[in-house]
């Protein structure tokens, strides 16, 4: 199947990758030359600009390729207003399907066609008569598509790695509970992962469902229940009641919106929930803290941990033991977790799925530290080499870099053959000088606390990290109040 993509941004881009995956011939067409000519360098699919609200414009790209079986219109107004809904949806529509009347049309649309504001369920049978003018310029784009005999995909608030309003305006505690007296609880969120709306756009399409189906998630929750677990995950106090915002793009709305229909043509989530994508998803938590720590208009919250860091035979394991009982705190060793739920030793990893099998589990188990709080954490040597663990790691706790000389570390990894990484045919004390040179520095840069361990024993390494953690957070919760002291 040849296939237009109109819009490769955060959707369109993963729904053209799918469906190149799968073996069709897929053409994505810009508006912007810059994007353009980035996709045109990593993607292997075809690339092509045009504006879609020029009927030469869509006459042209219709002659650079020719006839197409389908086309996906999911471009975006950016932050326009009517003008911009009326050119690109509903012109960008009509030129479409003038153009290329053969093609199967697939027409992105949103939850936001739905104006109820009582907390009923809606289905693609309810009422959709938005009444703002940039939703009825968006029932104007679906009808355009149906009539066609094509599809329209009414998708709800898209996150995903870089892009999720909700944690984004939480850790910034800019969140706040919507509250009216039909929404006690705040209104409705209906949300949808990126990669899930683009599987559900290709799904429909490879198998020509017709007509208008809902792309959201199995759990829509009312901001109340979202906020008051994300507060917790992170460590905040709950956002405060405030009025609805009544200068919305799309309108207030508060509704439970239902995905039966698309799930009964076969499709499913791999994110049924916005919880389970914090959990599940490597980059989504990461990429919205580096986001906040970049803004530096609020600090990112820092949970009441201790984060053990520094190469394997530090000390990290049997001083986060001593510094657990000295504050009471609860002791979690990520290695051990990885075993644990791996059901097999790290060497068995390593011989199964390398390297890169190992860390990808390393960073599944930092994630499920997620919410953790009065625990003392040892990390593995090398769980600072991935770029996506970085931000965990300083949303976590206080952070310490136990370092240790290499004549100390060569003894106390001598004893342990559980070291991966110090077989093969480099000497070990060569491996452990050349990790000390390539990991030191971002030891270093993460460390809010750095302790030379060669002189002192380990009870007094972890009379040191305890006694320092009980400033850092007794003077952070002074700067921040909004943290909690817990």
């Amino acid at each position: 199947m040849k296939v237009l993509v109109i819009g490769c941004g955060f959707v369109g881009e993963r729904a053209a990758d799918l469906l190149q995956a799968d073996g069709h011939e897929v053409i994505g067409v810009t508006h912007s030359v810059e994007s353009a000519a980035r996709l045109a360098a990593v993607k292997p699919w075809r690339v092509l600009t045009c504006d879609v609200s020029s009927l030469d414009s869509v006459q042209a790209l219709r002659t650079q390729t020719g006839a197409v079986d389908a086309l996906v219109h999911c471009a975006s107004s950016g932050r326009g207003g009517a003008a911009a809904y009326q050119k690109v949806y509903v012109d960008g529509m009509t030129h479409l399907v003038a153009a290329f009347p053969e093609a199967w049309p697939l027409y992105t649309s949103s939850t936001s066609v739905y104006p109820q504001v009582d907390g009923s369920t809606v289905d693609e049978t309810s009422r959709a008569e938005p009444e703002r003018e940039t939703g009825l310029l968006l029932r104007q784009a679906e009808e355009i598509a149906l009539k066609q005999g094509g599809t329209v995909t009414r998708l709800a608030g898209i996150y995903g790695p870089g892009r999720s309003v909700l944690l984004k305006n939480l850790l910034e505690r800019k969140s706040g509970i919507e509250v009216t007296d039909q929404a006690k609880d705040g209104r409705l969120i209906n949300q949808i992962h990126g990669n899930d709306a683009a599987s559900a756009i290709v799904h429909l399409l490879t198998h020509r469902h017709a007509g208008i189906y809902n792309v959201v998630d199995d759990l829509p929750m009312t901001q109340r229940e979202c906020l008051n677990t994300l507060a917790n995950y992170f460590s905040l106090p709950l956002p405060k009641r405030k009025a609805p915002d009544p200068d919305r793009k799309r309108g207030w709305s508060h509704k439970r919106v239902s995905n039966a229909r698309l799930k009964a043509t076969g499709w499913t989530a791999s994110y049924p929930t916005y919880l389970d994508a914090l959990a599940d998803d490597p980059q989504l938590v990461s990429s919205i803290l580096d986001q906040v720590e970049l803004d530096h208009e609020t600090p990112p919250p820092r949970a009441e941990n201790i984060i053990l860091i520094g190469l394997m035979g530090s000390g990290k394991s049997t001083v986060g033991r001593f510094v657990a009982r000295l504050l009471d705190f609860r002791f979690a060793d990520t290695d051990h977790m990885i075993v644990n739920r791996a059901g097999c030793s790290i060497p068995e990893i390593f011989a199964k799925e390398g390297e890169a099998g190992f860390r990808k589990r390393e960073s599944a188990v930092l994630r499920e530290l997620l919410g953790s709080r009065h625990h003392v954490i040892a990390t593995g040597g090398g769980i600072i080499t991935q770029a996506v663990n970085l931000p965990l790691l300083r949303h976590l706790g206080y952070i310490t870099w136990l370092e240790a000389g290499t004549d100390l570390l060569v003894r106390r990894t001598s004893v342990n053959n559980d070291r991966p990484l110090l077989r093969g045919e480099e000497p070990p004390r060569v491996k452990l000088e050349r990790l000390i040179q390539e990991r030191g520095p971002v030891y270093k840069s993460m460390a809010d606390l750095r302790i030379q361990t060669d002189d002192l024993t380990q009870e007094e390494s972890a009379y040191g990290v305890a006694e320092s953690a009980r400033i850092f957070f007794a003077r952070r919760r002074f700067n921040d109040p909004d943290e909690k002291a817990l």
